[in-house]
């Protein structure tokens, strides 16, 4: 450690490493250097992180102009125009560009085991889901791929789904309704027990006993909001628990607790 003094300011001490000692004034060894481009990669990785995630929340789409918001099963239930237990038969290696609206989207195919709300005759139905990779031409050079951030995409092929869907511009193909809650696989049951999808619910009409207990324990304050839980539906319930959703809906307030006459 050296002290200096400067012209006014009383004594300054001055911190300077063994390794810099010896060193020419404005020379800065080696190991510093290294240091110092090793922070400024890892600020540039930093940066590009964030943006990721930024690009996971931010879509293409008018959809998913604005940060995802987490609904729960009863929203998306309600505000859905069909929901459908299917499995994914097809998805497009590349998306498509569309130069009219500035889209980048696939169209995959879901093949319908069950409508659980809406009706269809089809079998198969067509999914948009926005983002992908595509085809860029290129005047002089060779086509290059080009990632799209957007919505969540279907899993894989093969992969049993329940979906939340609405229309796609007037169309007879659909499109995901909910970022956070509009793709739901559906789980293998543990040993002998029945497949399931779980669901983000708060109504505790729509809760198992369970359930219930679960979300009693967690005592919200009075002036919170009930909490949701996640409820393993078993696909033999699944039907019955999406019409349960639906009639809390249609359901005329009880006597006493509709609006007061005036």
């Amino acid at each position: 450690m050296k002290c200096a003094r400067r012209a006014g300011d009383g004594f300054s001490l001055v911190f300077v490493p063994l390794e810099l000692r010896g060193k020419r004034r404005g020379e800065i060894p080696r190991s510093h250097r290294k240091e110092d481009r090793a922070m400024k990669d890892s600020r540039r990785l930093s940066l590009r992180a964030a943006t990721l995630v930024l690009l996971c929340f931010v879509g293409h789409s008018e959809v998913s102009s604005s940060l995802v918001v987490q609904m729960t099963f009863e929203e998306v239930a309600t505000q859905a125009k069909v929901i459908v237990l299917g499995r994914v038969s097809k998805i497009p290696e590349l998306a498509v560009y569309d130069s009219t609206t500035h889209h980048v989207y696939r169209r995959n195919v879901v093949h319908v085991e069950e409508y659980l709300k809406g009706k269809g005759s089809a079998p198969d139905i067509e999914v948009v889901t926005f983002g992908g990779e595509v085809m860029k031409e290129d005047g002089t050079s060779s086509n290059e791929a080009v990632t799209y951030g957007g919505e969540p995409q279907l899993p894989q092929v093969g992969t049993e789904v329940l979906l939340f869907l609405i229309p796609f511009g007037g169309t007879e193909a659909y499109m995901i309704y909910s970022a956070s809650h509009g793709i739901i696989r559906v789980q293998e049951g543990e040993k002998g027990e029945e497949r399931f999808v779980g669901l983000l619910i708060r109504n505790q009409d729509l809760l198992s006993p369970a359930s219930v207990a679960r979300l009693q324990e967690m005592r919200p304050a009075p002036d919170e909001p009930r909490p949701a839980v996640v409820e393993r539906v078993p696909l033999s319930a699944l039907k019955e628990t999406v019409d349960k959703a639906l009639n809390l809906k249609r359901k005329p307030p009880q006597s006493g607790q509709g609006p007061k006459s005036p």
